[in-house]
């Protein structure tokens, strides 16, 4: 099966699009960068100029106005202030970017993790794996946008710290870990996953092809991949619990997976055997037919509300709505679908 039989409706994403920008963020909490990358990128795709233009606004009003970046900060979007740095040139967003670099490789490492909240009364042990998906890709990027290998080997460790305190034996990857008692927390939450995915993915992205990082990161990847497509349910979505078949169906994950599976098997990082699998291609085949169920007709996806480590019941009762950390992967699985469907025909990346 092709990849444009993967894609979804271009109107599904114009509309997916529209609710990303109607959404009020923090500035910033966590899920908001992957909205904000996924604009740009819809941007770059349908050549509409108006969503990067939304990110730009948003952004530069934030950075313009902004005190000095404290321990909270370390949410920021800083792949996108790299990408509007390219975009725009100049040395604002650079700066602040830089900035952001010095914050997270500021915090003290523990275990090989950098614990971020400190200050943070009942979570200053905790390390999340949502983390993941901000601190290696941009390091990465930093290090290619300054030609300075430091951030770039600060990407490889914060990754791999990560994984190698996250992943388990199965391939996935729990939510937290606490490093005084050195315990990981028990849920193999399934966002959490597609957030330690995009994490892989975009830092392999962004890492020299000869990084000693590379090779380790390459093979967790492929397990993470190998185990999410035994754990998909025959509907396209995986459980909030993802081996938990009694908690619900959780909608983000159809956009996560998808989005992040297509993009590693188009940059090459996937083994020839899981690509010649044909049960890869229906793992994607199912999660884009489950987001275009799931989508509503003016492109919302309504997925679970912000989650924070916790006991089963903190994953399986919580409420639902139309957030960034939803939208953005819907979008990425209309962007990473038409990216590899011109790269089939033409033979370029992008």
């Amino acid at each position: 099966m092709t990849a444009s039989h993967t894609e979804l409706p271009e109107d599904l994403a114009r509309g997916a699009a529209l609710q990303a920008q109607r959404y009020r963020y923090k500035v910033w909490g966590f899920g908001e960068d992957i909205a904000l990358r996924a604009l740009l990128e819809v941007s770059r795709v349908l050549d509409d100029p108006e969503p990067a233009e939304f990110v730009t606004r948003l952004v530069g009003d934030w950075d313009a106005s902004r005190g000095p970046l404290a321990p909270a900060d370390h949410v920021t979007p800083g792949v996108v202030l790299l990408e509007l740095h390219e975009r725009l040139g100049g040395s604002t967003f650079l700066d602040t970017a830089l900035e952001l670099g010095r914050l997270l490789t500021s915090f003290p490492v523990v275990d090989g993790v950098a614990v971020h909240r400190r200050d943070l009364e009942g979570w200053r042990d905790t390390i999340w794996v949502d983390s993941m998906a901000l601190d290696g890709p941009f390091l990465a990027r930093l290090g290619r946008a300054t030609d300075d290998d430091g951030w770039t080997d600060h990407a490889g460790d914060a990754l791999l710290g990560y994984a190698r305190v996250l992943q388990g034996e199965t391939g996935t990857f729990v939510h937290g870990y606490d490093v005084a008692t050195r315990r990981p927390s028990p849920i193999h939450w399934g966002r959490g996953n597609g957030w330690a995915l995009h994490a892989l993915v975009d830092t392999l992205e962004a890492l020299p092809f000869g990084h000693p990082a590379v090779l380790e990161t390459r093979e967790r990847l492929n397990r993470l991949v190998a185990a999410l497509v035994a754990l998909q349910h025959p509907e396209g979505r995986w459980h909030t619990v993802l081996d938990d078949t009694t908690s619900p169906l959780e909608a983000s994950t159809p956009a996560f997976f998808a989005s992040g599976v297509i993009k590693a098997r188009r940059l090459a990082l996937l083994t020839d055997e899981l690509v010649a699998d044909p049960a890869l291609e229906r793992m994607i085949v199912r999660a884009v037919a489950a987001l275009v169920t799931d989508a509503g007709a003016d492109g919302g996806l309504p997925v679970s509300d912000a989650t924070p480590i916790g006991d089963r019941a903190t994953y399986v009762e919580r409420s639902s709505g139309v957030f960034p950390w939803g939208q953005g992967p819907l979008i990425l699985t209309f962007t990473e679908s038409r990216t590899e469907s011109r790269f089939a025909a033409d033979g370029s990346p992008t």
